[in-house]
Protein backbone atom coordinates (compact mmCIF):
# COMPACT_ATOMS: atom_id res chain seq x y z
CA UNK A 1 0.00 0.00 0.00
CA UNK A 2 1.22 3.65 -0.77
CA UNK A 3 1.80 6.34 1.69
CA UNK A 4 -0.82 8.45 0.18
CA UNK A 5 -3.20 5.48 0.19
CA UNK A 6 -2.37 5.48 4.22
CA UNK A 7 -3.38 8.78 4.51
CA UNK A 8 -6.46 8.39 2.11
CA UNK A 9 -7.67 5.73 4.52
CA UNK A 10 -6.89 8.23 7.96
CA UNK A 11 -9.58 10.52 6.95
CA UNK A 12 -12.61 8.10 7.47
CA UNK A 13 -11.52 7.93 11.03
CA UNK A 14 -9.79 11.20 11.84
CA UNK A 15 -12.06 14.64 12.92
CA UNK A 16 -12.56 17.22 9.76
CA UNK A 17 -10.27 19.06 11.93
CA UNK A 18 -7.15 17.21 10.53
CA UNK A 19 -8.24 17.11 7.33
CA UNK A 20 -6.17 20.09 6.25
CA UNK A 21 -3.09 18.77 7.75
CA UNK A 22 -3.90 15.22 5.69
CA UNK A 23 -4.35 16.67 3.09
CA UNK A 24 -1.31 18.74 2.61
CA UNK A 25 0.66 15.43 3.42
CA UNK A 26 -1.13 13.43 0.67
CA UNK A 27 -0.44 16.02 -1.62
CA UNK A 28 3.16 16.28 -0.90
CA UNK A 29 3.08 12.65 -0.77
CA UNK A 30 1.82 12.57 -4.15
CA UNK A 31 4.15 15.25 -6.04
CA UNK A 32 7.11 13.40 -4.34
CA UNK A 33 9.65 16.59 -4.78
CA UNK A 34 9.98 17.96 -1.67
CA UNK A 35 11.05 15.48 1.22
CA UNK A 36 11.74 17.52 4.04
CA UNK A 37 8.15 18.73 3.43
CA UNK A 38 6.70 15.44 3.25
CA UNK A 39 8.62 14.30 6.46
CA UNK A 40 7.92 17.74 8.44
CA UNK A 41 3.79 17.30 7.31
CA UNK A 42 4.19 13.88 8.60
CA UNK A 43 5.62 14.94 11.65
CA UNK A 44 2.68 17.16 12.14
CA UNK A 45 0.05 14.55 11.16
CA UNK A 46 1.57 12.24 13.68
CA UNK A 47 2.02 14.82 16.52
CA UNK A 48 -2.06 15.83 16.59
CA UNK A 49 -3.46 12.20 15.17
CA UNK A 50 -0.91 9.02 16.03
CA UNK A 51 -2.31 8.75 19.91
CA UNK A 52 -5.37 8.11 18.61
CA UNK A 53 -4.19 6.08 14.78
CA UNK A 54 -1.15 4.59 15.62
CA UNK A 55 -1.38 1.72 13.31
CA UNK A 56 -1.51 3.86 10.27
CA UNK A 57 0.85 5.85 11.46
CA UNK A 58 3.43 3.01 11.79
CA UNK A 59 2.56 1.59 8.76
CA UNK A 60 3.23 5.27 7.29
CA UNK A 61 6.73 5.64 9.28
CA UNK A 62 7.76 2.19 7.99
CA UNK A 63 6.95 3.23 3.94
CA UNK A 64 8.90 6.77 4.35
CA UNK A 65 11.83 5.35 6.23
CA UNK A 66 12.37 2.62 3.13
CA UNK A 67 12.31 4.90 0.79
CA UNK A 68 13.97 7.85 2.34
CA UNK A 69 17.54 7.84 3.65
CA UNK A 70 19.04 10.57 5.37
CA UNK A 71 22.43 12.04 3.97
CA UNK A 72 24.62 11.81 7.02
CA UNK A 73 26.63 9.38 8.66
CA UNK A 74 25.67 7.19 11.70
CA UNK A 75 22.08 8.19 11.95
CA UNK A 76 18.94 5.73 10.65
CA UNK A 77 15.94 8.04 9.88
CA UNK A 78 13.73 4.84 11.02
CA UNK A 79 15.41 4.90 14.04
CA UNK A 80 14.90 8.74 14.63
CA UNK A 81 10.65 8.36 13.45
CA UNK A 82 10.66 6.14 16.37
CA UNK A 83 11.57 9.12 18.56
CA UNK A 84 7.81 10.49 19.30
CA UNK A 85 8.98 14.36 19.49
CA UNK A 86 10.96 14.37 16.53
CA UNK A 87 11.86 17.35 14.45
CA UNK A 88 13.81 17.07 11.26
CA UNK A 89 14.49 20.83 11.26
CA UNK A 90 15.83 20.48 14.54
CA UNK A 91 17.74 17.59 13.79
CA UNK A 92 19.13 19.36 10.50
CA UNK A 93 20.16 22.09 12.59
CA UNK A 94 22.15 20.68 14.46
CA UNK A 95 24.11 18.48 12.19
CA UNK A 96 24.38 21.77 10.32
CA UNK A 97 26.09 23.30 13.70
CA UNK A 98 28.25 20.69 13.76
CA UNK A 99 29.69 20.99 9.56
CA UNK A 100 27.64 17.95 8.35
CA UNK A 101 25.39 17.10 5.77
CA UNK A 102 21.81 17.10 6.48
CA UNK A 103 19.18 16.25 3.70
CA UNK A 104 16.73 13.86 3.18
CA UNK A 105 17.61 11.70 -0.54
CA UNK A 106 14.93 9.69 -2.45
CA UNK A 107 15.78 5.74 -2.44
CA UNK A 108 17.90 3.68 0.04
CA UNK A 109 21.09 2.33 -1.08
Amino acid sequence: MSAAKVVEELFRATPETAWNDLLDLRGLLIRGTNWEEVLESFLVCRRKLEEDHYLPFYRLRKILASHLQLEHDGASLETLLRQRDFSFRKWQRNALRKGKSARILEGVS
